[in-house]
C-alpha cells in the first residue's frame, strides 16, 4: 500500500509517447486472426485488420497465418485466401492461444486429457510452480557434494519424477500435479509441496486455471470420459501429445560435439556425452516463412537450455530433437522448458514428410532429419 513518485528529467519526459502502444501491435495475432477467420470477417490477407485505427503490419499478419498453418488450423488456397481446417474450428471455440488449444484437443484424442489440461495451464501461466533450490556452500550440515540435506532430498524427489516421465519439463509438471491433487487436504498438499519444492500458492492458482480450461474444453465438445484418459499412465503418449502441439514451428535440434573415447581393458570405448558438450539450434526463418537451410541442412540459430529446466542436466537423447514452449532473451536466448521428441512422434505430427531414399533419410517439414537407411 502507498504511493510511489518518481522524478524524471524534462528531456526524458518530452520524449515519452503521449499514448501507450495499442495491444494489437504488441501481441501475437494468432488467436485474434483465427477468431476473425472463423467469423468470416478476415480472409487471411489483413483486409479486416487494415480497417483498425492502428492496423498491424502485414509482416505480423503473415507471421500469424504461417503459425496457424504450421499447427494445422488453416490452409492457404490457390487464390491467396485461407480456409479453416477442422482443427481450426475446434481451436476457435477454445478461448486460449491456438497452441494451448491444440494440446487440449490432442490430449483428449490421444487419451491423456487430464495431463494435457495441466500442461496447458502451465503454458498459460508463464511461471513455473517449482521453487528454486539453492545449494549454498559452507553449510554446517551438508552432503558430500556440499548440498544441504533437505535441499538434496528435494532434488532427489524431483529426479525420481523426472526419471519416470522421461526427458520432459511438461510431463514432469503433469506427474507432480497429479500427485499433488491426490495428496488430500490442505495439510497434505503443503507437505507434498515441501517435499518436491513447489509453491503452494502457485499450485492452487494452477488448479483454478485447469478448472477454467476444463470448462472451455468441455464446451468445445471434448467431455471427460473413460476413453479421454485411457492412456493416462503412458508418458510416451503424453510426450507425443506435447510434440503434436509444439512442432514443427518450435523444434530444437540437439548437436553433440566431437566424440570422445576412454580406454578400457577391452580397448577404446565411446564415452557418454555430458550436458555441457551439447549444443541446441532452432530454425532460422526467412522472408518467405520457410526454413533458412537447404531442406534439412541448415544449421539454425544457437539457443541454450535455461538452468531452471529439468532437462538442463541431460547428457544424451535417444532422438536428437526437442520441442519447447517458451523462449526468453536475456544475455542469451534461453529455452525455459523442453520435451524430447521420438522419431515416431515427429513422423506423425512433425509436419510434411519428404523421403530421400538415395540419402537414406527422411526430412520432416524441410528441416528435421531422421535416418531411414538400413540399420537405422
Amino acid at each position: 500500500p502507498g504511493a510511489c513518485y518518481k522524478l524524471v528529467s524534462r528531456e526524458l519526459h518530452e520524449g515519452l509517447p503521449q499514448h501507450g502502444e495499442p495491444e494489437i501491435l504488441r501481441c501475437a495475432l494468432d488467436q485474434t486472426l483465427l477468431s476473425l477467420i472463423f467469423l468470416g470477417l478476415e480472409r487471411g490477407r489483413g483486409n479486416f485488420l487494415n480497417t483498425f485505427l492502428d492496423p498491424p503490419s502485414q509482416t505480423s499478419v503473415d507471421a500469424a497465418i504461417m503459425s496457424l498453418e504450421k499447427i494445422g488450423a488453416v490452409k492457404k488456397k490457390d487464390d491467396g485466401d485461407v480456409m479453416m481446417m477442422p482443427l481450426g474450428l475446434h481451436l476457435a471455440a477454445i478461448p486460449a492461444p491456438p497452441r494451448v488449444g491444440k494440446i487440449l484437443v490432442m490430449g483428449a484424442l490421444l487419451g491423456v486429457r487430464s495431463a494435457a489440461l495441466v500442461i496447458a495451464a502451465g503454458m498459460s501461466t508463464g511461471r513455473t510452480p517449482f521453487l528454486k533450490v539453492h545449494s549454498p556452500r559452507g553449510h554446517r550440515a551438508q552432503t558430500e557434494d556440499g548440498t544441504p540435506p533437505r535441499e538434496q532430498s528435494v532434488l532427489d524427489e524431483r529426479e525420481r519424477y523426472f526419471s519416470k516421465v522421461g526427458n520432459s519439463d511438461h510431463a514432469l509438471l503433469a506427474a507432480v500435479y497429479r500427485d499433488w491433487a491426490d495428496a488430500g487436504g490442505e495439510g497434505g498438499k503443503k507437505k507434498f509441496c515441501d517435499r518436491v519444492g513447489l509453491s503452494h500458492v502457485g499450485m492452487r492458482n494452477m488448479k483454478q486455471l485447469v478448472s477454467q480450461l476444463e470448462g472451455s474444453l468441455r464446451d468445445a465438445g471434448f467431455w471427460a470420459s473413460a476413453t479421454s484418459d485411457s492412456n493416462a499412465g503412458s508418458w510416451r503418449v503424453l510426450r507425443s501429445c506435447i510434440v503434436s502441439a509444439m512442432s514443427p514451428a518450435q523444434l530444437v535440434r540437439v548437436e553433440r560435439g566431437s566424440i570422445k573415447y576412454m580406454d578400457t581393458h577391452g580397448g577404446a570405448v565411446e564415452r557418454d556425452a555430458e550436458a555441457r558438450e551439447l549444443r541446441f539450434y532452432v530454425r532460422d526463418p526467412v522472408a518467405d516463412g520457410e526454413d533458412g537451410g537447404d531442406g534439412g541442412g541448415g544449421r539454425g540459430s544457437r539457443v541454450f537450455l535455461h538452468p531452471s529446466s529439468a532437462v538442463f542436466g541431460v547428457g544424451s537423447y535417444s532422438c536428437p530433437w526437442l520441442v519447447y514452449n517458451e523462449m526468453i532473451r536475456t544475455t542469451k536466448p534461453y529455452l525455459r522448458d523442453a520435451t524430447e521428441c521420438s522419431a515416431y512422434s515427429l513422423l506423425l505430427f512433425g509436419g510434411t514428410i519428404e523421403v530421400r531414399a538415395e540419402e537414406g533419410r527422411i526430412v520432416v517439414d524441410g528441416w528435421a532429419r531422421l535416418p531411414a537407411g538400413p540399420g537405422s
